[in-house]
């Protein structure tokens, strides 16, 4: 099977909508395909996203019910062990032209897999097929947030349960979707099948751009469900907002049981050491800052148990720490 590598890429994204915080984009990707000796699977195109510490949700559905849906159940375990403070697992239901009833068994098959690996009920989905979107006569209980395929947006008009993603016709015009959803104060969300990233395709050129940039801390990548609820609900402290021309870097921090290593809700508390900047998060697995350079003490805390560590930041290397809490 083919290892995902970054293509030879040349444009750089030159701009921020709000500086010094990075714009915000995600990453998603539908169905988990196969590949072959010249295409990565899914699970290696999740590898590669992982291994560079970049958060992404996988839509999932169910196809194959042998065995109470094993074969999916696999797939989806596979993915999702890769690592579970980074990937999401969401529901893709069935396409248009099917009863609230098969939807309703659909989505309750799926979200029952997602529950048994991930231990949560799941609360993000993507709509199925082409010109994929909200269906009259059909809801999906449960479900906040829900992503469509279609790209028009206006200030003040994105609907939880119908939000739009950029524009894959070329780099350009993608960069230039992220700068508008910024400067609206709003993400913008990637989406993409791992069949479409072929060597030369549009598709490619788009995502290993994106990739390269957050990597090279030019852009900030945060989780599907994150960047909506900050999108919809506000920020909740988990960006940087200043007019001052300061230094700026990226910290990530994540919360593994230290025993299993599974994801465990934390409240994250980040201080400066001087004192001149505090910001927090509350009951997250992981979080990711953009912050002025300095020497910080974080800390993450789950009922009587705080796990503490002193940090330093700068604007070249990003840090990505993970509490192993005693829990």
């Amino acid at each position: 099977m083919a290892a995902y590598r970054l293509s030879s890429i040349q444009k750089t994204y030159k701009f921020s909508a709000n500086p010094p915080v990075l714009d915000k984009v995600v990453f998603t990707i539908d169905h988990i395909h196969a590949g072959d000796h010249h295409l990565s699977s899914t699970y290696e195109v999740v590898k590669f996203l992982t291994d560079h510490g970049i958060p992404v949700t996988v839509f999932i559905q169910c196809s194959n019910p042998s065995n109470d849906y094993e074969f999916d159940r696999h797939n989806a375990r596979s993915i999702y062990g890769l690592a579970p403070h980074l990937v999401t697992l969401g529901v893709h239901p069935l396409p248009k032209g099917h009863s609230q009833a098969q939807q309703r068994d659909a989505l309750n098959n799926i979200s029952r897999i997602i529950q048994d690996i991930t231990r949560k009920r799941p609360v993000t989905l993507s709509y199925h097929g082409s010109g994929a979107g909200p269906m009259r006569g059909i809801s999906f209980p449960g479900i906040k947030f829900a992503r469509g395929v279609q790209h028009a947006w206006a200030v003040n008009t994105d609907k939880p349960l119908d939000t739009p993603v950029m524009p894959l016709v070329s780099v350009s015009r993608a960069y230039e979707y992220i700068h508008e959803r910024n400067n609206a104060g709003l993400s913008a969300t990637l989406f993409v099948h791992s069949l479409e990233l072929r060597h030369g395709s549009r598709q490619r050129r788009v995502f290993d751009t994106l990739v390269r940039d957050v990597v090279q801390r030019r852009l900030q990548a945060l989780a599907y469900q994150q960047a909506m609820q900050q999108d919809f609900h506000g920020g909740g402290g988990a960006s940087v907002v200043t007019t001052s021309p300061i230094e700026t870097g990226v910290m990530r921090l994540s919360a593994l049981t230290k025993e299993g290593k599974r994801p465990i809700p934390v409240n994250l508390s980040i201080k400066q050491r001087d004192g001149h900047y505090a910001v927090s998060a509350s009951n997250t697995t992981s979080r990711q800052f953009s912050l002025p350079v300095g020497n910080y003490r974080v800390s993450a805390q789950t009922g009587q148990v705080t796990e503490t560590k002193d940090l330093s930041l700068n604007p070249r290397q990003g840090i990505h720490h993970i509490f192993l809490m005693p829990v």
